[in-house]
């Protein structure tokens, strides 16, 4: 799809750009709501184009798009200027109230609209400004897609058909390499926008009684989900017994290092509790301690709407910060495919196929389990949450997919919170309870946990029920509360779990090869769960808008 249309850059000229515009996108059928918002920046960047362009210049319009994505290009010759130009020019048309009221409803009516909209830019004398219309979910899908493919062919084909130098060189210095400096570079940020994202949202409230009331119902929703995860892992595992007492002889020392960092990780609730608040407030940054982050920017953002009258800019400050995170993080996730590839590749060739025979049989009953659990929460969607969840999984499926092939709830936490917002979720929640659902609401690992439990205690001859099924229930419910913050945290948590119910703790190197597997769904169950809560309850709080959560 391609456009041009050009028009001398004159004020007289502003109305007929403006009606292009709107026949252009009217023959795209672009929604009544995009399209005004689409017109409406249009309008205030062309009159700032033109305002700007040299003598006897023309404006250029221009439209373009590839996979559902369809954008506007304006451009004319001029003295540059940028996104402030235009809010500066609204504040100055309006006639502001006394208190500044008027103003910062300006303020927050450009960032709302304007922000991920426009993006303006100066280069060799033109200015160029582009205008995002509509944005598909499916390229994301489609790009992810076809690296997850890639990944997994690759692996494959360096595993079987190279020589073995040259798949250990590939995956030692390229894939390796490659996946470890995107991850430290998402790690790096994830705690800055966590922090950014949360403090900023709840300065925005002005009832600071209506954030705990939200704040309860989120944490009693994640409590909820993860005992119904919980049952049915013990469900899918009384329906489906597993566990060949063969595979005792395959326990090798492999698991020394997850054993020796079970060992000295507190995951009691007593612990979790106490170590949310931090020793200091450098330390939560450094470890990305999600708990004591979350702490620190709810004690900020608390301050924040507490003293907006008395500073007024805090709010701006906090928002501004957010925005600059947001925007990092927005540049990361843009080098998704090529991590997928690498992390694909690198599971492929790390897989030993030989061994996977019987210890596969643990792999597909986790698969049912977290299936369940996702027709789960499509029925809380309509139930609960009055709303269609095939609306719901349809939208937020790039997440779960990012989910999926990145295996890590952090790592697709931005990409999370973008789907929120083409939900039609207000930032003043999701900006909340995801961080939170990433720290604390593990219904994948819940689940992942329960079945693994079971299918050791079949290959050990051990009987869980009565006193100890009960013990296993409070023992998973305090581990995905507490569960550490580190690689391979749900086998860490194995080697917790197990011992306490006559397994060796070892025990786990029996699952460690077909791990990445079952963490790939986990972690995808984990991240829908935390949206589903956040769902259900912007819509109990008023805070989703149903037109844009049901618009295509």
């Amino acid at each position: 799809m391609n456009d041009r249309y050009e028009i001398p850059a004159k004020p007289k000229n502003i109305e007929k750009a403006v009606r292009h515009i709107d026949e252009l996108l009217s023959a795209r059928n672009i929604s009544s709501k995009k399209k005004t918002k689409s017109i409406l920046i249009a309008e205030e960047t062309i009159a700032r184009l033109i305002e700007h362009a040299d003598e006897s210049t023309d404006l250029v319009i221009e439209s373009h798009g590839i996979f559902g994505n369809i954008n506007l290009s304006l451009k004319s010759r001029g003295s540059s200027f940028d996104i402030d130009d235009i809010e500066n020019h609204l504040l100055f048309e309006g006639d502001p109230s006394e208190d500044g009221t008027e103003n910062d409803v300006i303020h927050r009516f450009v960032d709302r609209v304007f922000w991920d909209r426009l993006s303006i830019r100066n280069h060799k004398g033109i200015n160029h400004a582009q205008i995002k219309v509509t944005k598909s979910a499916y390229s994301g899908i489609l790009y992810t897609l076809l690296a997850l493919v890639a990944g997994i062919l690759i692996g494959l084909m360096l595993k079987f058909f190279a020589s073995e130098d040259i798949s250990s060189g590939a995956s030692e210095y390229v894939f390796t390499p490659v996946f470890t400096i995107f991850m430290n570079a998402l790690k790096m940020m994830i705690g800055p926008l966590v922090f950014c994202s949360i403090a900023s949202s709840i300065a925005d409230f002005t009832d600071i009684k209506a954030l705990g009331k939200i704040a309860i119902k989120v944490g009693v929703a994640y409590v909820i989900t993860s005992v119904v995860a919980i049952a049915v892992g013990y469900l899918v595992s009384f329906l489906l017994p597993a566990g060949n007492p063969d595979l005792i002889q395959a326990v090798g020392d492999q698991a020394s290092g997850l054993v020796s960092a079970g060992e000295t990780t507190d995951t009691s609730i007593l612990g979790t509790i106490v170590g949310i608040v931090p020793s200091d407030i450098i330390s939560p940054f450094m470890n990305n301690n999600m708990l004591q982050l979350i702490f620190l920017a709810v004690v900020l953002g608390v301050t924040g709407a507490s003293l907006h009258n008395r500073i007024p800019g805090i709010r701006n400050v906090l928002s501004v910060m957010n925005k600059a995170c947001s925007a990092i993080v927005a540049y990361i996730v843009k080098f998704v495919p090529v991590m997928v590839i690498c992390s694909m590749a690198k599971m492929m060739l790390s897989i030993d196929i030989e061994d996977l025979k019987d210890q596969f049989a643990w792999v597909p009953i986790n698969y049912l389990g977290c299936i369940i659990m996702l027709c789960f929460y499509a029925i809380l969607l309509i139930v609960v949450g009055r709303i269609n969840p095939l609306t719901f999984f349809k939208k937020f499926s790039p997440a779960m997919l990012t989910a999926f092939s990145m295996n890590s709830s952090s790592a697709a936490l931005p990409t999370s919170l973008a789907m929120c917002d083409k939900l039609g979720i207000s930032r003043r929640i999701s900006s909340f309870s995801i961080p939170l659902g990433a720290t604390i609401n593990m219904d994948g690992s819940c689940i992942t946990l329960m079945i693994s439990t079971f299918f050791m205690a079949g290959i050990y001859g051990v009987s869980i029920d009565g006193s100890l099924l009960t013990s296993l229930l409070i023992s998973v419910m305090a581990l995905s509360l507490g569960c550490p913050g580190i690689p391979g945290a749900g086998m860490v948590c194995m080697t917790i779990l197990f011992p306490q119910f006559g397994v060796p703790a070892d025990a786990v190197a029996l699952v460690m090869g077909v791990y990445p597997l079952i963490g790939m769904i986990q972690t995808a169950t984990n991240v829908t769960g935390d949206a589903v809560v956040t769902t259900i309850i912007a819509r109990q709080e008023k805070l989703l808008d149903l037109e844009k959560y049901n618009s295509k």
